[in-house]
Parts: C-alpha cells; sequence; structure tokens
C-alpha cells in the first residue's frame, strides 16, 4: 500500500495554470525528488500537500486516508 497517493492534481492562479494533472504513488522506503526549472510548479506542489495551498482538482490519499478529494465538498 502506497504512504502517499497524489491523483489528478491541478492548481491555477487565476488563467495560469501551475500545476495540470500531477499524479504519483510513494511507497514506503521509495525516495522521491521533485525537480525542475523556476516556476515550473514545485513548491506549489510541496504546499498542496502540506495542505498550505487547496487543489482546484485531485485527491491525496496518506497511509489510505484521503486527506483532500476536491470532488468532495469543503
Amino acid at each position: 500500500m502506497p504512504i502517499l497517493e497524489v491523483h489528478h492534481i491541478e492548481k491555477h492562479f487565476g488563467a495560469t495554470r501551475v500545476l495540470e494533472d500531477i499524479s504519483f504513488d510513494l511507497e514506503q522506503g521509495q525516495a522521491l525528488a521533485i525537480i525542475g526549472s523556476s516556476g515550473s510548479g514545485k513548491t506549489t506542489l510541496l504546499r498542496c500537500l502540506t495542505a498550505l495551498e487547496t487543489p482546484d482538482t485531485g485527491t491525496i490519499r496518506v497511509s489510505g486516508d484521503t486527506v483532500f478529494d476536491a470532488s468532495q465538498p469543503r
């Protein structure tokens, strides 16, 4: 079972699409690197994963528990 599941995360700031359909699973013991050029959305992704930003679409699960689901009312 993945310890982190991220599926179809998107984030927009006005007309600017910062994250587009980001999906990955992280298994226990795995390492993940987030790389990219300046302004490519690395920090925005991390802010979404830590609930400092709210994604516009997608789901985030930690150890099988849904911590964010854009299809559910807030």
